[in-house]
């Protein structure tokens, strides 16, 4: 199996050292990702319903496109692989805007998931047929009205998967938009 190489941090963000990914899920180590939310013209968030087959939170709307920071790469350089490699997007440094960090701890079967994410806004009109979604991570899209999307964020009836911390503070800033 090949590994995947992170930086481990410990709990107050200071670098350790690099580990495979795998291990650090195994063992709860803290390591860095990045979410991006897209957001177009018309007030509308979009999401990434997650594909059946991911081991971690499968068959569940998300944030637009995250991933894990590679060991020795920047959290903008992380986004605009990820944005390349979920959507088939081609994204520039300048349009992405940063809006903080925020730590988040989450739990799924196996995998324990200690992360600081760094979360960053695209404004951008795209055409959702035009995306090319990578099938081992993606199964569809969808734009929702960020309106919509605040009030239901935790609703288990949205099927919205609920970043408790990414979502206080992200909705903090949509709403002084």
């Amino acid at each position: 199996m090949v590994q995947e190489l992170i930086d481990q941090f410990d709990e107050q963000g200071n670098y350790i050292g690099t580990i495979d990914k795998k291990i650090a899920h195994q063992k709860g180590l803290w390591h860095k990702a990045v979410h991006v939310w897209i957001i177009n013209d018309n007030d509308e968030i979009m999401l990434q319903y997650r594909c059946s087959k991911k081991d971690f939170f499968p068959d569940i709307w998300d944030v637009s496109f995250a991933g894990h920071i590679d060991s020795g790469e920047t959290s903008i350089d992380a986004a605009i692989r990820e944005g390349k490699e979920e959507l088939g997007l081609d994204i520039k440094s300048d349009e992405l805007k940063f809006l903080f960090t925020v730590k988040e701890k989450l739990k799924y079967k196996e995998i324990i998931s200690n992360e600081f994410v760094d979360v960053f806004l695209l404004r951008k009109n795209i055409d959702l047929e035009k995306l090319t979604l990578q099938d081992i991570e993606v199964s569809k899209v969808k734009y929702i009205k960020i309106d919509k999307f605040l009030k239901n964020r935790n609703n288990s009836k949205e099927n919205i998967m609920y970043h408790e911390y990414v979502y206080n503070d992200l909705k903090r800033v949509l709403e002084n938009r």
